[in-house]
């Protein structure tokens, strides 16, 4: 499945790269790649730091930060997407930098996978207990 997602984005990226580089040119083309790439990096640092900082201000708070960590995974997979060369992807990347959006997909995935997410550790604590319950020998103890 993996694969074959590879395939089909590459393939559309290399689409994309023609028709666009058909229209205004292959040099224009290239440039644009390029200043989206340090458009990407500046928004790339600007997001992570804003990110970073509000998660040692909730930290400091004393409340959980978790949300901001998950914004912290978006927002690195994010700069992964913008380094790799394509509209697509550059598309894809810039979205997962800007707050609202990102915050949208996050509340999006949670809400579509939170069954899935507590059914998985209950069941890992239900099978750590188990596994607990597996050590305890009962015996009888003597003293003389």
């Amino acid at each position: 499945m993996l694969l074959l997602i590879f395939v089909i984005s590459t393939t559309l990226e290399l689409m994309v790269l023609i028709e666009v580089g058909g229209a205004i040119g292959t040099g224009n083309t290239i440039l644009l790649i390029i200043l989206t790439a340090f458009i990407g990096a500046y928004l790339l640092k600007q997001q992570g730091l804003s990110t970073l900082q509000k998660v040692q201000q909730m930290q400091i708070q004393g409340q959980n930060p978790s949300f901001e960590m998950l914004q912290g995974v978006v927002i690195m997979v994010s700069g992964i997407l913008l380094l790799t060369p394509g509209f697509i992807t550059d598309s894809v990347g810039l979205l997962g930098l800007m707050p609202w959006s990102r915050a949208f997909f996050l509340r999006y995935f949670l809400e579509k996978n939170v069954n899935r997410i507590f059914t998985s550790t209950q069941t890992q604590q239900q099978k750590q207990k188990n596994r607990q319950d597996d050590k305890i020998v009962e015996g009888e103890f003597w003293e003389e």
